[in-house]
């Protein structure tokens, strides 16, 4: 009996012993690993809690912080580990877990170039490796409940200074199943203050293949930001990604995975280096027929953007376009530099949209570089592209936008991936108002537009040798401003020449058909539309009469001068309607200034007032009356005998010297000069008082004058007006 009772009093001190051993285990582990994480790990640990339920096969965890190499800074922590084992399922060879509960877990990775503030705790290659002593036994594997409550990582690249936090991470998994046939996998998580990603995959072990279902909502791109600083100059890439994504692969290779499924961007919004807003748009979506990686063949669905905002600025320097594009310029011309022959068995890549759609979009143009700032808008901006591949022939595209609200710019074009050079357009731009490029007329001429139309019919042909182009021009009821004081303004009379062009009904119409051979280097089709246009207003301007002669219904030559005879001091029947032709043209451009400039030969046109005052002298001593002296002076002949007669009174050796220079001899010279003077004054008088008194012009819109005789050169040594028009 008291042996059977000694028995029993071990067995319960052994019994107690257990107990005790367990009760403290965890508190004995805990202090253990705290007290030798260096060693064991490399790195500082805490732990505040750390509990076994053995009924439940269960561990928990709490206060767990693990430290940076340098022992004062936190590298990972959580508030608690929970793990719930089923030991049963082993009897089956199946490991099985009840439940994993990981709360408040927070990291903090930073990486400086190729190192990570992990790294001391990656063991060194082959430390860790063992010898596989395991039979091609099956494995099966069950995790239940795993779930993630309040995670946040927190990733900051060192020398691209960019720092990603992802917080308020929640997981949900019901359920991780794995066997040697079928396998699945759902993943259910928060991500961020409103993102939402879900994760269904499916493993095939017998065919040894995948399939994997993704779906987000609403995660921010932002944080992919610093990433894009190497190709471009950007702050900020703003935006929420929604996708649902199915993912197929091969398990023997790994390249060989394909993906289709829809993907779209709300929200989106760009801004440069200098904090400035360069794109947005509310949604872009895209449709994914198939990426296949083995193939590198990208096949896209359609591509849409709604409402997109494109800012365009121009600063002296460059564009905003261009400044944004220049890391990515300057990257490529490293790697082209360094660059080494690519391989010949590389696969090609093949590609294919099926339609690319632009809706209601707008595009803000500014230009810095006038002399004040210039602003325009193409809104409402529709465009449509269908059947893009690498290998397609005809690539059509339609596109239409209002100009500014005030006009519509439309067409149609059809190009080639096969050959760049063959390209069919048709366009059309419908009542743009002119005046919206006030800054540039300003500018360039000085001038400001305050009314105008412009339309414009474009089409284009072109083959890799062969080009016809049309460019039919109309511009309506163009009007331009005073001018005004830009320095900047060209020497060249552009708004005289626009002027000029305008028909009857106030419109300017011309075309300007280009035909060449794009492949001689020195075609330029932009260059040789320009050099056309500026030929025409270059002629226009300067041979005026052309454009002019129809208003009239006259000849140009006849508008380009008023002849007079020498010592003439009254308007005939001829140079009357030469002046009735001005006028009407005055009346029909009211805008022209009409300059008359006299020219003579002095020499000559004095030699003639000697022989008209001769010839008065000699019709006073025949007769009484003035108005006979007028007339008779008229009907006298320079070979008259009478009138040699009378001459020779005073100058014997007429016959010598000739009639011309009898009569100079004859005069005072001072009377010829005063004569020679009224005559001249006086043709100024009659033009602009025909003009003004008989044909009604307004006097600031005619300038008559005499030219600088005395250095005329030869050829304008004529008595005659030369006639030209300037604009006000």
């Amino acid at each position: 009996m008291a042996r059977i009772k000694k028995r029993y009093i071990g067995l319960g001190i052994f019994l107690f012993l257990i107990a005790a051993i367990l009760f403290f285990l965890s508190t004995i582990t805990k202090n253990y690993l705290v007290k030798n994480s260096e060693k064991l790990i490399g790195r500082k640990m805490e732990i505040s809690e750390l509990h076994f339920n053995y009924a439940k096969v269960a561990l928990q965890a709490k206060g767990f912080v693990l430290y940076e190499d340098n022992q004062t800074e936190q590298f990972a922590s959580f508030s608690e580990f929970y793990i719930n084992l089923n030991p049963w399922t082993l009897i089956s060879n199946e490991y099985s877990v009840s439940e994993i509960r990981l709360v408040n877990p927070q990291i903090q990775v930073i990486q400086n170039g190729e190192k990570f503030n992990f790294d001391s705790l990656i063991p060194k290659e082959d430390s860790l490796a063992v010898k596989d002593t395991t039979q091609n036994e099956s494995l099966k594997f069950t995790i239940r409940n795993i779930q993630l409550v309040g995670g946040k990582v927190t990733y900051n690249d060192l020398q691209k200074k960019n720092q990603v936090e992802m917080k308020d991470l929640n997981l949900n998994l019901p359920l991780i199943s794995w066997n040697n046939e079928k396998s699945d996998v759902g993943i259910d998580f928060t991500m961020g203050q409103k993102g939402h990603v879900n994760v269904q995959a499916t493993v095939d072990n017998l065919n040894e293949k995948y399939q994997i279902n993704l779906k987000t909502q609403d995660i921010e791109i932002l944080p992919i930001t610093g990433y894009l600083t190497d190709y471009f100059d950007i702050k900020s890439l703003n935006g929420f990604l929604t996708s649902d994504l199915k993912i197929v692969g091969d398990m023997n290779e790994v390249i060989n995975i394909s993906v289709s499924g829809t993907g779209s961007i709300n929200d989106l919004a760009i801004l440069d280096g200098r904090s400035e807003k360069i794109f947005s748009a509310p949604k872009l979506s895209t449709s994914i027929n198939d990426i296949n990686l083995k193939t590198f063949h990208f096949g896209f669905g359609k591509i849409e953007v709604d409402q997109p905002d494109l800012q365009v600025v121009v600063d002296k320097d460059m564009t905003n376009l261009e400044r944004l594009l220049l890391p990515y310029f300057h990257n490529d011309s490293i790697s082209m530099a360094s660059a080494t022959p690519a391989a010949t068995d590389e696969v090609p890549v093949t590609y294919s949209i099926d339609a690319i759609r632009v809706n209601n979009g707008l595009i803000s143009i500014a230009d810095n570089t006038l002399n004040r700032p210039f602003s325009y808008e193409l809104n409402d901006l529709n465009m449509t592209m269908t059947g893009l591949t690498e290998s397609a022939a005809q690539i059509p595209v339609e596109f239409n936008t209002k100009l500014n609200n005030r006009g519509e710019l439309s067409g149609k074009t059809v190009w080639s991936m096969v050959d760049f050079m063959n390209i069919e357009m048709n366009a059309k731009v419908k009542r743009m108002d002119m005046m919206s490029f006030s800054p540039y007329t300003e500018y360039y001429i000085a001038s400001p537009i305050t009314q105008g139309w412009f339309n414009y019919n474009l089409g284009l042909k072109m083959s890799a040798t062969k080009l016809t182009n049309t460019n039919v021009v109309k511009v309506e009821e163009l009007e331009f401003g005073k001018r005004t004081k830009d320095t900047t303004a060209m020497k060249v009379p552009v708004r005289l020449a626009l002027y000029l062009m305008k028909d009857a009904k106030d419109v300017i119409a011309f075309d300007i058909p280009v035909e060449g051979n794009p492949s001689e280097p020195k075609f330029k089709l932009g260059k040789i539309i320009w050099k056309t246009f500026a030929n025409l207003m270059i002629k226009t301007a300067v041979s005026p009469f052309k454009a002019l002669s129809s208003l009239a219904g006259t000849n140009p030559e006849a508008l380009e001068k008023l002849a007079f005879t020498f010592a003439q001091d009254s308007l005939d029947q001829q140079q009357r309607d030469k002046l009735i032709n001005l006028a009407t043209i005055l009346k029909k451009k009211p805008e022209l200034i009409l300059t008359l400039t006299q020219t003579t030969d002095v020499e000559k046109e004095k030699k003639q007032i000697a022989i008209l005052l001769t010839k008065e002298e000699f019709a006073s001593a025949q007769l009484t009356t003035p108005d006979t002296v007028k007339t008779s002076i008229a009907e006298v002949k320079n070979d008259d005998p009478k009138l040699l007669s009378f001459i020779r009174n005073t100058v014997p050796e007429l016959d010598s010297l000739g009639i011309e220079m009898a009569c100079v001899k004859r005069l005072e010279s001072g009377r010829v000069e005063t004569r020679f003077q009224e005559i001249l004054a006086k043709r100024n008088q009659i033009i602009a008082e025909f003009l003004t008194q008989n044909q009604g012009i307004p006097a600031e819109s005619v300038q008559v004058s005499t030219a600088d005789l005395k250095n005329l050169p030869e050829e304008l040594k004529v008595p005659q007006f030369k006639v030209e028009v300037s604009i006000k």
